[in-house]
């Protein structure tokens, strides 16, 4: 009895077995019909949001059960399904409705992870689907970018790049030239904000394009420089550090933030700066001329604030002395850049007014004939 149990048992399981695999594949077919439907440009539509959670409930049967968990055909679907509700939360962000970031992040790597199988099937299958799939959005993102550099809309031009840059992730791709364009938008974009002093929206901006990219110095560069120059010294350090932990040996970043500590009149800590860029690279030229160029301004200043006090002031020779002791520093710096740089005539120009100041007068003609001789 056993044995026929089990006959019929089995006769019953294959009799089954193709109702319940087409049911299945049904649920597939079924989220694939509703996904034919989403279009991206009707996206403001109520019925395409409703279309794509009910092809939600369609695949999530589906990639739950062991007859279709590992079709690809369902991976496919799933990735465009979850992608879908990450772009659809587009819609609820532009009527100012909360957007639950988790959710985004959460569906964004579903959706990774079913492009990932659908891309690594050995036969190709539905790779040209998936690519297709998301180099439309990603080539559309991008020429929208162009159009708003063209026309000189850096913001716009700046969100989509970075947005045709991170389409481009769920394929596990790094869109390098939007990658690129970005950084050049956005530094634009900055540039026009801190000529009004928007010091905030700068920072917001630059802040949620290094989100999208965590490994991009120049945008840290910015960031340096978008804080230096709102007198936010403890952030620029901040990301300074950031910096360095990706890159320990970037002279750029202790360049620009002595840069930027000039234009804040940091003094000391723009000398500071730059001769650790120069630690770093002892051939830095920019380094070498802007740290020589600082030092001589500097000097020049220590002595006009010296000249502007009362001769019994017993502050005024302590300045004087000061601006002998940054010359001199400055003559150690500029002398090693003209070493390579011997046709320069401005830094020859330094040069010889600097130890002319000092009382070098041979020193102060040599260089002054080497300066005239350049034409």
């Amino acid at each position: 009895m056993k044995a026929n149990f089990l006959t019929a048992a089995l006769g019953i399981f294959l009799i089954s077995a193709p109702i319940i695999s087409t049911a299945q594949k049904k649920n597939v077919t079924d989220a694939a019909m509703l996904m034919r439907k989403y279009n991206p440009m009707a996206i403001m539509d109520p019925a395409t949001k409703k279309n794509v959670e009910e092809a939600k409930k369609f695949i999530d049967l589906a990639a739950v059960n062991p007859e279709t968990a590992e079709d690809f055909k369902m991976h496919l679907y799933k990735g465009q399904i979850y992608y879908a509700l990450v772009e659809l939360t587009s819609v609820d962000a532009m009527k100012g409705l909360p957007v639950d970031k988790d959710l985004i992040k959460k569906n964004s790597e579903i959706a990774t992870a079913s492009f990932k199988k659908v891309i690594e099937d050995p036969k190709k299958t539905f790779k040209k689907d998936a690519e297709d799939f998301i180099n439309f959005r990603s080539e559309m993102a991008f020429n929208m970018g162009i159009k708003a550099y063209n026309d000189k809309n850096f913001e716009q031009a700046t969100q989509m790049f970075v947005g045709a840059y991170e389409v481009q992730k769920f394929l596990s791709n790094e869109y390098k030239e939007a990658y690129t364009n970005t950084t050049l938008s956005l530094n634009n974009y900055v540039d026009s904000l801190l000529k009004i002093k928007n010091y905030d929206k700068a920072n917001e901006m630059s802040e949620a394009v290094l989100e999208s990219m965590p490994t991009n110095i120049d945008i840290i560069i910015t960031l340096i420089n978008i804080n230096l120059q709102k007198g936010d010294a403890v952030v620029a350090e901040k990301y300074l550090n950031k910096g360095l932990e990706l890159d320990p040996k970037n002279k750029q970043l202790y360049y620009v933030l002595g840069t930027s500590y000039i234009d804040l009149k940091q003094y000391e800590k723009a000398e500071a700066s730059l001769n650790k860029a120069i630690e770093i690279d002892p051939n830095y030229s920019e380094a070498q001329y802007q740290l020589g160029a600082h030092l001589f301004n500097w000097a020049n200043e220590l002595k006009y604030e010296a000249g502007q006090l009362d001769y019994k002031d017993p502050k005024g020779p302590i300045l004087e002395e000061k601006s002998k002791e940054v010359l001199n520093r400055a003559l150690i710096v500029l002398e090693k850049y003209i070493e390579k740089n011997p046709n320069e005539k401005s830094v020859l120009d330094i040069l010889y007014k600097t130890h002319y100041k000092l009382g070098n007068t041979e020193k102060a003609a040599e260089y002054k004939k080497r300066m005239e001789a350049i034409k």
